[in-house]
């Protein structure tokens, strides 16, 4: 597939929880994502 299971996540910093959630769902959008002046010489190579 090309996405993960959907499900429970937290989000910890300094071993602080600071958020959780439930992933309900995933939108797919097709778009040209922007390329950066570093990826772009990085695929020059």
């Amino acid at each position: 597939t090309d996405y993960p299971p959907l499900g429970r996540f937290a989000v910890r910093d300094m071993r602080q929880t600071v958020a959780v959630g439930v992933i309900k769902a995933v939108e797919k959008v097709d778009k040209a994502g922007k390329v950066t002046k570093a990826a772009a010489k990085a695929s020059k190579k």
